[in-house]
């Protein structure tokens, strides 16, 4: 996506959100270069045009939305497809198109860290996934409470909670250490 492999980060993003000094919480780039990061300011209407450069389809998921479908192209003749008149479709998850292309539509109105990704896993861990941190300054004033249970797997995990993508807690802004190479471990 982007031409950029997600590659999950040492500290989750929601961690990093919900600590990230308030001067820096909305700059993409303490989430990981390889979180493939996009912030999104509170009330924005985001608009995606995915182009699939690929021979096959690609189901689409956007966590913490139903978008409007705005636009496809059926791509190659194996996947014809009549979009029905009348308003956009609204969805969670869209099927792109062998060689095909569409276009989404939302509002950021729900502050949090939501993920956008082919629904196929192993294309997950293969790194076809969008991170949105969606309005970060509105969900720090929200001051969820994060369970206890997920506080210990992290634990058991050995992953960090504090810190930016890199763990780093004194800079935000020094990302040395981030995750930049995908696991060695076999998808799926």
């Amino acid at each position: 996506m982007n031409g950029v492999d997600y590659i999950p980060q040492k500290v989750p993003t929601l961690y990093t959100a919900l600590q990230a000094p308030a001067n820096l919480v909305n700059d993409y780039s303490i989430y990981g270069i390889n979180s493939n990061a996009i912030v999104l300011p509170y009330g924005a209407v985001v608009e995606l045009l995915l182009q699939n450069h690929d021979s096959n389809a690609h189901p689409f998921h956007l966590h913490g939305h139903n978008f409007q479908v705005v636009a496809r192209d059926p791509g190659g003749s194996l996947f014809p497809i009549n979009p029905p008149p009348g308003p956009p479709m609204r969805r969670d998850t869209v099927q792109m198109m062998g060689d095909g292309s569409v276009t989404i539509r939302f509002v950021a109105d729900n502050p949090g860290i939501n993920l956008f990704h082919c629904h196929i896993e192993w294309h997950v861990e293969a790194g076809l996934t969008i991170t949105f941190i969606e309005a970060p300054t509105q969900l720090q004033g929200m001051n969820p409470n994060i369970p206890v249970s997920h506080q210990n797997v992290c634990a058991a995990q050995g992953i960090a909670m504090t810190g930016n993508a890199a763990g780093n807690t004194t800079d935000y802004t020094n990302l040395a250490g981030a995750n930049v190479v995908a696991s060695t471990m076999p998808w799926g």
